[in-house]
């Protein structure tokens, strides 16, 4: 009777034991979910396979970039042609900022309809509608979520409320990202998670009166944009001040006609990382940007690879 008596209280004592047991640590393994939902954090990837690519701010990264993206042929003429791929294909290819130049034409000779559209200099070489070239742009956007874009329209006739309008009317309004000048930008991860991943400067007065548009000048300096040739590169100011967040290089031949064989001297790795060193001495910053004509010839690519891993 007592064994019988002893047996019982011992199988109470372990049934509390293990009761106790599994509350302690079942409330301690719920702290720890709190815990770590509380301080989640995006890990990616972002712009490509890199998941420390999320802790860059987007200040703190190079996007690859590409000088009159429109401009390729066939649709324009090889006089004018900066490119040999359409935007949806560079950004395929890994370009992240897109540089534009957007007009308004009313009875134009050879753009017929009027309408918004991207030229270069002369409409006769070539134009596309500006909601053709957002839809390019959205497109990639949609299918690619793990992805920050950036748009730079540098020449332009529109005012700020008929530029908002292109980019409500091809539905990009809601990927752009908004921040106030003196803001510190956000991280990649950041952008991504709230998905505020478009990124617009336009050469336009007060953009900021309508959120998400950025004016160029005063967030981005560059380098001139006028070598004609090899050694004629250049790290003085052109536009914008020194102490602005973003710094663009301009890296690329000025001449008559956009020529591949000028890319394939100035887009190798040796003379892309000289400039890039050239300008980090004479700036003290590495680029965020980086436009080259022709982005398929030569490591524009890999050296932008480079630089972010090294960041």
């Amino acid at each position: 009777m007592k064994s019988a008596i002893l047996t019982t209280r011992g199988n109470s004592c372990r049934t509390v034991f293990l009761l106790f047991f599994i509350i302690v640590v079942g409330g301690f393994m719920t702290g720890l979910n709190g815990c770590k939902e509380d301080t989640d954090e995006f890990t990616g990837p972002c712009n490509g396979d890199v998941p420390e690519y999320c802790n860059h701010k987007y200040n703190e990264h190079t996007y690859a970039g590409t000088h009159n993206s429109f401009a390729y042929t066939p649709v324009y003429s090889n006089i004018i042609a900066n490119q040999r791929h359409s935007i949806s294909q560079q950004l395929q290819n890994g370009i992240r900022c897109i540089n534009l130049d957007v007009y308004l034409l009313v009875g134009d000779a050879y753009c017929t309809d009027s309408a918004v559209y991207v030229y270069h200099n002369f409409p006769g070489f070539g134009c596309q509608f500006f909601t053709d070239v957002l839809g390019e742009i959205k497109t990639f956007i949609d299918a690619n979520p793990n992805e920050v874009v950036t748009i730079t329209i540098e020449d332009t006739n529109l005012d700020m409320d008929q530029l908002a309008l292109a980019f409500s009317q091809a539905n990009l309004t809601n990927y752009q990202y908004q921040k106030q000048q003196g803001q510190p930008w956000s991280t990649l991860g950041e952008m991504i998670q709230s998905n505020k991943r478009l990124v617009v400067f336009a050469d336009i007065s007060n953009p900021g009166q309508i959120p998400g548009f950025f004016r160029n000048w005063n967030y981005i300096f560059d380098n001139p944009y006028s070598a004609e040739n090899r050694y004629d590169f250049s790290c003085s100011l052109n536009r914008g001040n020194t102490a602005n967040d973003l710094f663009l290089l301009n890296h690329f031949i000025t001449v008559i006609t956009p020529r591949p064989d000028s890319a394939a001297v100035v887009n190798t790795r040796a003379s892309l990382a000289q400039h890039i060193e050239d300008c980090k001495t004479a700036f003290g910053r590495l680029p965020n940007f980086i436009y080259v004509d022709f982005y398929d010839v030569g490591d524009l690519l890999s050296i932008t690879d480079s630089l972010n891993r090294a960041r």
